[in-house]
């Protein structure tokens, strides 16, 4: 019997050591995501600072271009469009859905290791009763602050080459 409790024991121990080896601390698990989110969106930190109004690949970098102009043409066929108006509800502060009607690109520009990409849009009926307003997505390092922003960009990037 003392036999078999030893046993146990033993492979008790066994498997919480083995099992506090495989489990990710929470700044581990972060770090993770960081990276992930980084090698999926691959932004294109090479270039230098600029600031522009329109797409350009050779200022801004292929992908980015490609991403900025995805949103674009992608909401002149209103695919992704509650997805954008989401992100907008979110940025007014709104607790009603803010539908987006309108959508222009207004301003691309990076400064060091941060690149903002802003539209102007302009808005249905919202809690706030904003006509227009604008519709910014920030990265740096490679990532937005946002989960729903590095989520929509992660989405975005399956369809880009």
């Amino acid at each position: 019997m003392k036999q078999i409790a030893l046993t146990f024991l033993l492979l008790f121990i066994a498997g919480s050591l083995s099992a506090q080896k495989t489990k990710l601390t929470e700044t581990e698990k972060q770090e993770q995501y960081k990276n992930e989110v980084r090698e999926k969106l691959a932004l294109d930190y090479s270039m230098p600072d600029y600031s522009i109004s329109k797409i350009d690949s050779k200022v801004m970098g292929s992908r980015l271009a490609k991403m900025v102009e995805y949103i674009c043409d992608n909401y002149q066929q209103y695919v992704n469009l509650s997805t954008l108006s989401h992100l907008q509800s979110k940025q007014i502060g709104s607790l009603n859905y803010a539908r987006i009607q309108d959508l222009k690109l207004d301003s691309v520009y990076k400064k060091g290791n941060e690149i903002v990409v802003q539209f102007k849009t302009s808005l249905g009926p919202s809690s706030r009763n904003l006509k227009k307003a604008n519709l910014s997505f920030s990265f740096v390092d490679g990532l937005s602050d946002n989960k729903d922003v590095n989520d929509y960009f992660i989405s975005i990037s399956r369809y880009i080459k």
